[in-house]
Formats: C-alpha cells, sequence, structure tokens
C-alpha cells in the first residue's frame, strides 16, 4: 500500500506544470526600432515620423546603428553611425559613443523599446527617456 502511494505523490508530482499560461514576453533589445519620442531636458521634444529616426540593434556585430534623417532638424538627437553595444543582463544596455552618457535601461512592452538614460543624481538629473516602436520589416 505503501509502495502505491508513494507510486501516486511522485507521478502527481512530477506531472505538474509549473509553467505559468502567460505568454513569453520577448524582452529582446536586439531588433530595428522607429524612434517614437524623446523626452529630455532641453528644447522643445521633436516630432517625429515613422522612419525619421531608426535604430537597429545586432547581435552578430554587437553594433547598434542609428539612421538619422532629421539630424538637421534636431541636432541634439544622436547623430547617424555606427556604435558598439553591449547587452547586461537585469536590463541594462551599454552605448558606446553617444555624446551624453552610455548606460541605459530598457524594457520592451509587446512592440514597443523604452529606453531610459541611467545618469547619476549627484552630478546632475538629466532625465532622458526614448519610446520607440517595433519597425516592421518586408
Amino acid at each position: 500500500m505503501k509502495k502505491i502511494l508513494l507510486f501516486l505523490l511522485c507521478t502527481v508530482v512530477l506531472s505538474c506544470d509549473t509553467s505559468d499560461d502567460r505568454p513569453e514576453t520577448d524582452n529582446s533589445i536586439l531588433d530595428s526600432w522607429d524612434m517614437q519620442s524623446y523626452i529630455f531636458f532641453g528644447p522643445e521634444p521633436p516630432e517625429l515620423e515613422e522612419g525619421d529616426v531608426i535604430w537597429s540593434f545586432s547581435q552578430v556585430t554587437n553594433t547598434l546603428t542609428i539612421v538619422n534623417n532629421v539630424e538637421s532638424d534636431y541636432p541634439y538627437l544622436p547623430e547617424s553611425g555606427t556604435y558598439s553595444v553591449t547587452v547586461l543582463p537585469d536590463n541594462v544596455v551599454i552605448i558606446e559613443g553617444l555624446p551624453w552618457g552610455n548606460v541605459y535601461e530598457y524594457e520592451v512592452v509587446g512592440n514597443e523599446l523604452f529606453l531610459n538614460f541611467r545618469d547619476d543624481p549627484q552630478i546632475a538629473d538629466d532625465e532622458l527617456s526614448i519610446v520607440f516602436g517595433k519597425r516592421d520589416l518586408p
């Protein structure tokens, strides 16, 4: 009898599914993104349309390629170019070469990427938040 109870208990424990029914969140920054808003302490925020500023993160080359089609209108936005990138655990990305700093926290929610500059509040509290929409690639 004890063997049967032990067998049934083991069967129940091993057959339990510990995963929940929620879909997995793809929190990958490694994609191509359209800048939708650029919020910072400075002049008026830019009025951006799809394709104005595109950020593409590559895992293969560990780079960020920025295509800024509105550089002359908004000189404070990052310039077009290729930047070295390191994606760290806990949703932190380091982007080398950007003029205002290089450590950002990010979150991907659905088809949106939220990128927040991680500043040192003891030096200055320069808030910078950028929102992107995932690009539809052909």
